[in-house]
């Protein structure tokens, strides 16, 4: 496990997003230009090391609380490798030691908004659940599952993923950065619709859920009623199959975007190195016979306060997204939900 999205915010804001040697107080984030984003230039130190086998790491702290707050320290590169290099002269003792003056100084020299350090630490919580319930670090590989020539969604992503629509909409929320709680609302909103649509024609695995085929209940039909072979009703039968293949595709498409979109407010408004080193969610696509990977986002005037606007809505705007296998609006589905 590593460093906790709660964790980092509180060390870069208690640290005044400063290193913490002595006399060095170098700004860690260099703001962002015309053309170009924000650096970030700073590194969370561990006191205690990670791993044993690292400067400092003889202790008898777990790996659990040598990534906690309380043994983390915000340093400059260039501090970063002496303190490091030289474990002899920097301690355990003496790196405490400096963190604790520097944050103490931050306190009293800076103007320090404790409302808003509060609230984003609250927000931080709320993210770490998120990120937990959507298996978020997972993505790509849970997915494909669902992508994939089977269509399988993974029981346990399935059974964590349905408690989070009501932790989201149960939250106390402060308000402070609404374009990161609706984009958490837009996430939520998509995934109770690729519920509702797997629902429709769901049928349980050991090892997850699928889509039932149900074109097949064409041929019982026909056998338990003398009908005639009709390839009209046959083709009919397989173009319903494939059309719920195709929006449950979609679905999980959309929902893919829907948690980049939650990403980008992250980074903007609670911690500008979220997810720097894994870079955007993938997904990936296929068969036995090979995968493709894509990167699908919102984009352009896509990229609103809400940008998923229903299942109805998205069954026609689907078509304007960057990457789509369906078309068209099936009015079955809307009877199915009242039914």
């Amino acid at each position: 496990m590593g460093i906790s999205l709660k964790t980092h915010k509180m060390l870069w804001g208690r640290s005044g997003n400063m290193c913490a040697f002595p006399n060095c107080k170098k700004e860690l984030v260099v703001d962002e230009t015309l053309t170009d984003d924000p650096s970030i230039i700073g590194e969370e130190a561990h006191i205690v090391a990670d791993s044993e086998d690292w400067p400092r790491g003889n202790s008898e702290l777990t790996v659990e609380q040598r990534n906690k707050y309380e043994n983390l320290i915000l340093l400059c590169r260039v501090h970063h490798k002496i303190v490091d290099d030289q474990p002899n002269e920097f301690t355990v003792v003496k790196l405490h030691n400096y963190k604790d003056d520097h944050e103490k100084w931050v306190r009293e020299h800076l103007s320090i908004d404790n409302h808003k350090m509060k609230d984003d630490e609250l927000y931080s919580t709320y993210i770490e659940r998120f990120i937990e319930l959507t298996d978020l670090n997972n993505w790509t590989n849970w997915t494909s599952w669902l992508l994939g020539s089977s269509q399988i969604f993974p029981k346990t992503q399935f059974d964590t993923l349905k408690e989070l629509p009501n932790y989201i909409v149960s939250r106390i929320w402060p308000n402070r950065y609404k374009p990161l709680e609706s984009a958490l609302i837009n996430f939520k909103n998509v995934l109770n619709d690729l519920y509702s649509v797997c629902y429709v024609h769901m049928e349980e695995r050991s090892d997850g859920y699928t889509t039932e085929r149900f074109y097949k209940k064409y041929y019982r039909d026909m056998f338990q009623n003398d009908d005639e072979y009709s390839f009209e009703k046959e083709r009919q039968a397989l173009d319903k199959y494939n059309y719920h293949i195709a929006l449950i595709t979609d679905l999980v498409f959309e929902l893919t975007r829907a948690a980049n979109y939650v990403c980008d407010q992250i980074r903007l408004y609670i911690f500008e190195g979220f997810r720097i080193k894994e870079g955007a969610i993938l997904v990936s696509s296929g068969d036995f016979s090979g995968y493709d990977t894509f990167r699908v986002e919102y984009r352009g005037d896509q990229r609103i306060e809400y940008p998923y606007k229903g299942l109805r809505d998205f069954m026609e705007s689907r078509k304007s997204r960057d990457f789509k296998v369906g078309k068209g609006i099936e009015e079955s589905y809307f009877k199915s939900f009242l039914d």
